[in-house]
């Protein structure tokens, strides 16, 4: 498995970026002088070894499933007596992350995200938290 199946996408390691999440992580997307994007552990060195000289502009973290996991809260509370709680499921070709709670003999859904990599469904569901306590538009 290469790195990239492992940590979020590109994309949304800029939004959570921009959503004010920067907690390490064991792997960055490194933006370089010439616009180029790659995927590096925490420890790496920045040396352009292509020998083009280039330079790294900026790092965004790029988080694993486990690392998402750690920052997504184990429920919420919507009101007094409805409280929902992170469910992952894994589906034949995606997985799925949900905010759900059993409503006697049927699921309640809060919030629900679908992808390939569960680590990019977990990093939708992250962002959506975030906007959902108001700490990003």
């Amino acid at each position: 498995m290469n790195k990239e199946e492992v940590v979020i996408s590109f994309e949304l390691a800029k939004k959570l970026k921009e959503a004010g999440v920067n907690s390490s992580s064991l792997f960055y997307w490194r933006v370089w002088s010439d616009g180029a994007v790659d995927i590096a552990m925490e420890h790496e060195d920045d040396f352009d070894y292509s020998g083009a000289s280039r330079k790294v502009v900026e790092k965004i973290p790029a988080y694993t499933a486990t690392e998402l996991m750690g920052m997504l809260p184990s429920s919420i509370r919507v009101d007094k007596d409805r409280h929902f709680y992170l469910v992952v499921y894994k589906l034949s070709n995606s997985y799925k992350v949900d905010y759900e709670r059993m409503l006697f003999d049927e699921i309640e859904t809060l919030c629900e995200f679908e992808d390939r990599k569960l680590s990019d469904a977990l990093a939708q569901a992250l962002i959506w938290w975030k906007r959902r306590e108001g700490r990003i538009k």
